[in-house]
């Protein structure tokens, strides 16, 4: 049976730290970008009803589209409360995936 070092141990560690580091600052860098456009058409979208409505060719139901709207965001709960069960079991690579996240985001 073969032994097990503390540097094979050290390697596997920074594998995970780096390697989280690294996945976690593509992905916080793309999910800024990816928020950025997604927010950019909803605001030509919802400038697009708003002078449709103007120039009377659609009537809008503000009230019915803001419950619509409310209802889209509070349902991101659930899943964000998975995915931080997820990341709290996988403890190194969650860590430095996290600062990595935080640091693609602020800088994306």
């Amino acid at each position: 049976m073969a032994e097990i070092t503390a540097g094979d141990i050290f390697t596997g560690v920074l594998l995970q730290l780096g390697g989280g580091g690294i996945l976690g600052f593509a992905a916080g860098y793309a999910l800024k970008k990816a928020i950025k456009i997604l927010l950019l058409v909803v605001g030509v979208f919802t400038l697009g009803l708003m002078g449709l409505a103007y120039y009377g060719v659609i009537s809008v139901n503000w009230d019915k589209l803001a419950l619509l709207v409310e209802r889209a965001i509070s349902g991101g709960g659930a899943a964000a409360a998975s995915l931080k069960s997820y990341i709290i079991a996988a403890t190194p690579f969650a860590a430095s995936f996290l600062v990595g996240f935080s640091l693609g985001f602020k800088y994306g």
